[in-house]
């Protein structure tokens, strides 16, 4: 199983210590790209890297895809394997609370199934929970701004 880390202040996402990166044409790169499948396009213009095998997130085992749009890294989600219910809010999951003391931040949520946090400099990380089937994921996305030269994460 490979594993994912984050770094909230740059808005990095690394398997395996590896940083994801996507080199001048928009293509995923370097080791990372042989973990993944064939690239896959969507009806949004969006190149979809599926990854091949399990990883854990915040030590808890999922699926991941990378997303790359307009030549440079647009998202990264993952959908957790481990099924979950909640009394009242999303904040109750474990992958959450794992997420919370990993990266030493507090989550804010404004509707039981969703809980997330800004990041002003590069985007931002939100869980979404399925509450009829129980699924969670979390999707890190990216917004670059028109001033920003190629940002390689």
């Amino acid at each position: 199983m490979h594993t994912i880390t984050f770094d909230p202040k740059n808005g990095s996402v690394f398997v395996n210590s590896t940083p994801i990166t996507v080199d001048e044409k928009g293509v995923l790169v370097g080791s990372i790209a042989r973990l993944c499948g064939p690239p896959l396009q969507t009806d949004e213009n969006q190149t979809q890297y599926r990854l091949l095998s399990k990883i854990s997130v915040f030590g808890k085992s999922a699926d991941g895809v990378i997303e790359i749009g307009e030549g440079r890294l647009s998202a990264v989600t993952f959908l957790f394997d481990s099924i979950e219910f909640f009394e009242s809010s999303i904040l109750e999951s474990d992958a959450i609370k794992a997420c919370e003391k990993s990266l030493n931040l507090n989550l804010i949520s404004d509707h039981p199934s969703t809980a997330s946090s800004d990041f002003y400099n590069w985007g931002r990380l939100i869980f979404y929970y399925d509450f009829k089937q129980g699924d969670l994921s979390l999707e890190i996305t990216f917004q670059y701004s028109s001033n920003e030269p190629n940002l390689e994460v």
